[in-house]
C-alpha cells in the first residue's frame, strides 16, 4: 500500500507503508533507549550515594524520580512523535515515520490516540493484535493507527527493492545537483509544465519545441547549458525534485 505525501514544494511522493518487521525493530530500539535511560540514572544514583538521597525528603525524592525518570519514559512515544515529526529514536534509525493516511502530518490528538492504545496493541495482547491488524488492514494500521487515522511509512528510497520515482527520475546516493538555487528560480507550476511537455510523446522529441522551452527556462533562470535541450530540461526537473525531497 502506498501513501502519497506532499512536500513543502507541493511535490507528491509515494511512500510504501512500513512492514511489521521494521516497526517491531523500531519498537525494540526504543526500549533499548529507555533501558539506557534507566541505567544512566541508576549509575548517577550509585555514584552520588547518600548525598543524593539526603538532598531530598522522602516525598521530594519520589517526586524527583517520577518527574525525571518515570515521566519521560511513560510519555516517551507521545513526546517524541509529537515534537519530532512523527519519529521516535527507533523510527529515526529504522527510517520510518507516522503520517496521516492522506499523507499529511498528524495532529496532537492523533498522536495522543496512537499513544493511548499502545497498551492494547502491544502488552495486553502480546503484540498479536498489532501484528494482525498491520498485516490485514489495507493501510497497515494497528488499532491505535486505525482510530487516529494514521499509519507508518517507510522513508527509505529503496523500500522493498522499489525505487522512489519523482517525475520518472531516480536518485542515486551520489546524485549531484547542478542548479542548487532552482527552488528559488522556478515555481512548482513551471516544473509541472516542463514535466508535462517532456513526457508527452507528441512533444518530447520535437527539437524545435524543446529548444524554445529550454531558451525560455534559461531566460528566466539565467542558467547556461550548451548540451542538448532535452537533457537540460530533464536536469532542471531532476534537480528541482531532488532538492524538494531534501526538505521533507
Amino acid at each position: 500500500m502506498n501513501i502519497e505525501v506532499q512536500t513543502t514544494q507541493n511535490v507528491t511522493i509515494d511512500y510504501e507503508t512500513a512492514g511489521v518487521g521494521y516497526r517491531i525493530l523500531a519498537y525494540i530500539i526504543d526500549w533499548v533507549v529507555i533501558f539506557i535511560w534507566y541505567l544512566g540514572w541508576a549509575g548517577i544514583a550509585s555514584l552520588a550515594g547518600e548525598s543524593l538521597f539526603s538532598a531530598f525528603s522522602d516525598n521530594g525524592l519520589m517526586i524527583f524520580f517520577v518527574i525525571v525518570i518515570t515521566f519521560p519514559i511513560l510519555f516517551y512515544d507521545l513526546l517524541m512523535e509529537t515534537y519530532n515529526h512523527g519519529q521516535s529514536i527507533g523510527k529515526m534509525i529504522v527510517k520510518i515515520r507516522v503520517v496521516n493516511v492522506d499523507g499529511t502530518a498528524p495532529s496532537g490528538t492523533s498522536y495522543l490516540l496512537r499513544w493511548l492504545f499502545r497498551l492494547v496493541d502491544f502488552p495486553l495482547t502480546y503484540w498479536l493484535l498489532a501484528v494482525i491488524m498491520i498485516a490485514v488492514t489495507k493501510k497497515s494500521q494497528r488499532l491505535g493507527d486505525y482510530l487516529a487515522g494514521t499509519t507508518v511509512i517507510d522513508l527509505r528510497l529503496d523500500a522493498k527493492n522499489k525505487q522512489l520515482k519523482l517525475a520518472g527520475l531516480d536518485f542515486r546516493d551520489d546524485y549531484k545537483v547542478s542548479y542548487s538555487d532552482i527552488l528559488d528560480r522556478l515555481s512548482d507550476k513551471d516544473i509541472q509544465t516542463i514535466r508535462t511537455i517532456i513526457d508527452d510523446e507528441r512533444m518530447q522529441y520535437n527539437e524545435y519545441f524543446n529548444q524554445r522551452l529550454a531558451d525560455k527556462i534559461k531566460s528566466i533562470t539565467g542558467y547556461v547549458y550548451d548540451g542538448p535541450d532535452r537533457i537540460f530540461l530533464r536536469k532542471i526537473v531532476s534537480d528541482y525534485n531532488f532538492l524538494a525531497l531534501q526538505e521533507t
